[in-house]
């Protein structure tokens, strides 16, 4: 039972540490490296237009840069890398340095950490970069962390892979120089300089004068990439740390309440002499209560010893995947006071229900053992007369006491509902792999162009060798807008009939792209408030803006992202423009991949080419860091409440039947008929435990996935029956080593002492 309340109590503070310990280093990077509070994407303005910015009295202090996406090769490495190339800031989202130093020459520059540990670089090493068409030689001279890039994914991408995507810093001079971006720029970050509705103005005013420039429109920190990545993650941490410690906790007062009870009414007469003798309700209510006070007090001490060491592992697993300059590991004095204070509550939640008996109690009637139940012959009783004695007995003691039975199975089903919980995510990750990567995506590698080109270019894909198949997409930034929602997202077309780009409908199943109107993500409509057969604007954002009014025909069930897709000749109808596309997939063989990415890295029309098996393996490469450990630890925590459930439920078991089966030891019963008796009856009950902790594991699970959904996230809840077999194996298994000690407890009973009249 302690150790239940421990692994709750553990769970709980180092979970809490951790949040505490990633929030300090959040506010603490933000705070010192000025990250800015709104920021906007533009296509190009000239610099000129600083000067109006400027004069915008919503803004206190901003920054105009350059950033562009570009493409990296790095020798004998057959995947091509990318990198977006930023321009060095001056006091907006300062850069940390690591090693090194800033840049000098125009050549020079400053790259991201978890980039350069993922491809073994140092300030001296150099990189070969494809920027506007030409082979660029770039010198790192140090190695920096920015607050703006505290997480870094690729667009499209939501999972990091820091071996083929990183952040760079160059000189503001440089990236004039090689982008032709003399007097110009395409970003703006900025501070605001006052709150609420005037932050809403003081961006319509920045809209206003950067729209015609190609302006995205200007959004507040919140949205920014990262950081609305570390927001969800720390609210995840948030729901973690209440709800699996709760659940651990809750189970603990279950059977603290099981115990207590049965410890009570085994009691009863002593209880009673106890009243009898001049003590009050009160005085027997807080022995009890000290005594569970002191179980769960140590428990919980425990429990807070070991989420102490667990947290600092915890905080040190996610400086893996965020970077901060210092993440320091924090166990507040007053986090172990409360855990230590919620351990003790809960136990005393647990147990107070219980003690109301106490009160209720008549002394004189309680010293006198307790009244036998009445038993009456039940109709069920005629179907099991040719069962064996033991059998029958078994069964009418479960049915004649069925509060007791209930609570019983209860408390066992929660042990397989616990295994259950600490083993679906890897079943639930590994279907999300093979629906992304086998049912969605079929294509092997995708090119992105610089430019829009026309569609004919899929034929002369096709006769390279190793192409098996090619088609193209075509897709835009754009900006839903319903009453005062509004939404920026990616609008692609996808060829009717696609064999390589699959839609999947609510049950997981492949739809077709409708023939007129637009295909809306389920989780995106429903924020939005849109309903199937409605018509809004959508509003383009890419190249010349332009708000077109579509229909919303048919909703699609992504697992990444949020998009709207629409059929590909439809929106380049839209659009005024030819059979253009932007995205080519291809379908190839593996043998011939290398040799057809050697040719595509050298085509200036490429800016981006992403190869599955690269994805697949920076997924499953981030999943099996973030994943195996924390499941080891749940693992951990879920055995030692699965033994604890069924080992106490046994032991108790034992506890207020050893009169009775000492009894009928004397009435002549062998030691393994006797053994059969509470062995039969805890078998019956874990049989009929096993659905119900089969059909609460789903539901938590369900549960637990969904208070966690993020945004460009939707993860189906998926349970293999192995992970059923496991956890109804392990249950089996402790119930046996726990009937093995309960006949080795009555092979040794003493049948004088346990029969012996107490006075």
């Amino acid at each position: 039972m302690g150790l239940v309340i421990a692994a709750g109590i553990s769970y709980f503070s180092a979970s809490w540490a951790a949040y505490f310990s990633l929030m300090d280093a959040q506010s603490n990077f933000y705070s010192k490296q000025n990250l800015c509070e709104g920021f906007v994407y533009l296509n190009r303005a000239p610099s000129f237009l600083e000067s109006k910015i400027a004069a915008l009295p919503g803004i206190s202090d901003f920054e105009t840069r350059i950033s562009k996406e570009i493409v990296l090769d790095f020798p004998g490495e057959v995947y091509p890398s990318a990198a977006q190339l930023i321009s060095l800031p001056e006091h907006t989202n300062t850069l940390y340095l690591k090693k090194g130093f800033l840049p000098k020459q125009n050549q020079d520059v400053i790259i991201s950490e978890n980039f350069a540990n993922a491809n073994h670089l140092e300030p001296g090493s150099v990189l070969s970069s494809i920027i506007g068409g030409k082979r660029v030689f770039l010198h790192v001279t140090g190695i920096g962390l920015s607050p703006e890039f505290v997480y870094v994914f690729r667009p499209g991408n939501p999972m990091p892979d820091d071996k083929h995507y990183g952040i760079i810093w160059m000189k503001r001079e440089a990236m004039e120089a090689n982008f032709n971006f003399e007097g110009a720029f395409n970003q703006v970050i900025f501070h605001f300089a006052s709150e609420g509705e005037d932050r809403l103005r003081t961006m319509r005013d920045l809209d206003a004068l950067l729209d015609e420039f190609g302006g995205l429109g200007a959004k507040e920190r919140k949205l920014l990439p990262s950081d609305s990545f570390l927001s969800d993650e720390f609210r995840q941490l948030r729901t973690t740390a209440v709800f699996l410690p709760g659940i651990f906790l809750a189970i603990a007062a279950f059977l603290l309440h099981i115990i207590s009870n049965r410890l009570i009414s085994k009691e009863r007469e002593q209880i009673a002499t106890l009243r009898a003798l001049g003590y009050t309700s009160r005085d027997v209510v807080v022995h009890y209560l000290k005594l569970i006070t002191f179980i769960t007090a140590i428990s919980s001490i425990l429990g807070v010893t070991v989420g102490y060491f667990l947290g600092n592992g915890m905080t040190g697993l996610y400086g893996r995947f965020y970077k901060f300059p210092q993440l320091i590991p924090i166990f507040p004095p007053l986090l172990a006071l409360f855990s230590v204070s919620f351990g003790i509550l809960i136990g005393g939640l647990g147990t107070i229900i219980s003690l109301r008996s106490i009160i209720q109690l008549d002394p004189a009637q309680a010293m006198r053992p307790a009244p036998p139940g009445t038993y009456t012959i039940s109709f069920w009783e005629a179907w099991i007369t040719n069962l064996r004695t033991i059998q029958r007995m078994v069964l009418r003691n479960l049915f004649k006491r069925p509060t007791r039975t209930i609570l019983t199975i209860l408390g066992l089903s929660t042990s397989i509902m616990i295994m259950i919980i600490g083993n679906f995510i890897q079943d639930t990750v590994g279907t999300l792999l093979d629906l992304q990567f086998n049912t969605i995506q079929k294509e092997t590698l995708t090119l992105v162009f610089r430019i829009p080109v026309e569609d004919s270019i899929l034929f002369e894909l096709k006769e390279r060798k190793g192409v098996f198949l090619a088609e193209g997409q075509r897709s835009i930034p754009i900006k839903i807008t319903k009453n005062r929602k509004s939404k920026d997202t990616v609008l692609t077309g996808i060829s009717e009939g696609s064999d390589l780009r699959r839609i999947l409908n609510h049950n997981l199943q492949p739809i077709d792209i409708p023939v007129y109107g637009i295909m809306m993500n389920t989780d995106l409509a429903n924020k939005m408030g849109i309903r199937k057969g409605e018509t809004i604007v959508i509003e383009t954002l890419d190249g010349e803006k332009r708000k077109i009014t579509v229909t919303v025909s048919a909703f699609a069930n992504e697992i990444l992202g949020q998009g709207v897709f629409i059929n590909r000749n439809n929106l380049n109808r839209m659009l005024d423009e030819g059979s253009l596309i932007n995205l080519a997939l291809l379908k190839t063989d593996p043998l011939e991949d290398k040799n057809l990415i050697e040719e595509f890295k050298d085509n200036p029309l490429v800016i981006g080419l992403f190869s599955k098996s690269a994805i697949l393996t920076a997924f499953k490469a981030v999943m099996q860091r973030s994943l195996q450990s924390t499941s080891i630890v749940i693992l951990i925590f879920t055995i030692i409440i699965s033994i604890g459930v069924i080992y106490n439920t046994a032991m108790i078991t034992l506890s207020e039947r050893i009169y009775e089966l000492g009894s009928l030891r004397i009435l002549g019963f062998s030691l393994k008929e006797v053994f059969e008796i509470i062995a039969w009856e805890l078998t019956w009950q874990i049989f009929v435990a096993i659905p119900i902790g089969c059909f609460f594991g789903n539901k938590l699970a369900n549960l637990i996935l969904n208070s966690n959904e993020t945004e460009g996230f939707k993860i189906p809840v998926v349970i293999f029956p192995s992970t059923y077999y496991y956890s109804i194996l392990l249950a089996l298994t402790t119930a046996g080593i726990s009937f093995i000690i309960v006949y080795r407890k009555l092979k040794t009973m003493d049948l004088l002492s346990v029969l012996k009249v107490r006075e």
